[in-house]
């Protein structure tokens, strides 16, 4: 077919560019030159399940009449993104005892008074706990010995904000306006939410990307000039204005290519009246436009680094299985 599919690492090491076009504090848009499409999808596979990240697993409900059911909160709960680094904790099994290294402690209380109107509980009322769990355990019979410290659902040997990695930056929500729900009068909602490490493969509430997804960069080619009245049908014919009119003198238009970034393939262009003579439409192989957008415990380009070093670490398994 004319395609040459093989891999020759002097070639990729050759080839290869990252070029930035857009970056933001939540998204970034860049292009990947020089790969082949398995390459690019394992990015984008890594960074939607592979890439761990903070997010509440256990909610500790001490009072719910709103009409919210108990689970259902659990879960809005749970897709909350929360602000915070994941490389700073350590995954917890089941056989570990939650510290300050493994987990971050949420409680919320809201209560809307009688005779009041209703009341929107949202994100920034999640209150960080540093010092761990509040809730005594169940099991805890406080008149017994109250001499002793009483256990809680959390065993921390130091308080989090001690630590310099938080003392000025306190652990929260990415986003303060999130409804969690709303109460009518008399209701209350009283909970503690543990949040914990884990991967988005697990449950799409670890993903650290709201979305990562690529496109081949398209080409679109003039096969003939085309000028005249039949330059400015082609540019009203296109939806996100790809083709331009250029001056040629003497009162000559012709259209040329103008922004090929900007095509989405939508095919308007060659529609009707033999248009495929004088536009063709491909892709380009081995250039992919990524756009990732970050649910904010991680800048978007950070992201990126660890899903290359994920990559790698993939690749040195394989290579020293195979040795």
């Amino acid at each position: 077919m004319g395609v040459d599919n093989s891999f020759r690492l002097d070639d990729f090491r050759k080839n290869l560019r990252v070029e930035v076009v857009r970056l933001t504090e939540d998204d970034i848009e860049f292009d990947l030159i020089g790969i082949d499409a398995s390459l690019a999808n394992a990015f984008r596979r890594i960074l939607i399940a592979e890439l761990p990240t903070m997010a509440i697993e256990k909610v500790l409900i001490a009072n719910n009449t709103s009409v919210i059911q108990d689970e259902v909160l659990a879960h809005r709960l749970g897709l909350i993104p929360l602000q915070v680094d994941p490389r700073l904790f350590e995954y917890i099994s089941e056989n570990d005892i939650p510290n300050e290294k493994n987990t971050i402690v949420f409680k919320l209380h809201a209560r809307c008074e009688k005779g009041g109107p209703r009341s929107t509980v949202k994100s920034d009322e999640l209150k960080w706990l540093p010092n761990g769990s509040e809730f005594l355990l169940a099991t805890e019979n406080s008149a017994s010995n109250t001499a002793s410290k009483q256990k809680t659902y959390t065993s921390f040997s130091s308080s989090q904000d001690s630590l310099p990695e938080f003392s000025n930056n306190p652990i929260a929500p990415k986003y303060p306006d999130i409804i969690i729900a709303k109460l009518g009068p008399g209701q209350e909602i009283e909970l503690e939410a543990h949040a914990v490490k884990g991967m988005g493969k697990t449950h799409a509430k670890w993903s650290p990307v709201a979305t990562a997804w690529y496109r081949m960069l398209p080409e679109v080619v003039l096969l003939q000039e085309v000028k005249g009245v039949k330059a400015e049908e082609l540019v009203n014919k296109c939806p996100v204005k790809v083709f331009d009119i250029e001056d040629i003198g003497k009162g000559g238009k012709r259209a040329n290519v103008a922004r090929p970034r900007s095509c989405t393939l939508c095919r308007e262009c060659i529609r009707g009246d033999e248009w495929e003579k004088f536009v063709a439409l491909r892709r380009v192989k081995d250039h992919f436009i990524f756009t990732v957008e970050s649910t904010g415990a991680l800048p978007p380009e950070v992201l990126f680094t660890e899903a290359v070093k994920i990559l790698e670490d993939k690749c040195e398994r394989v290579i020293t299985e195979l040795s």
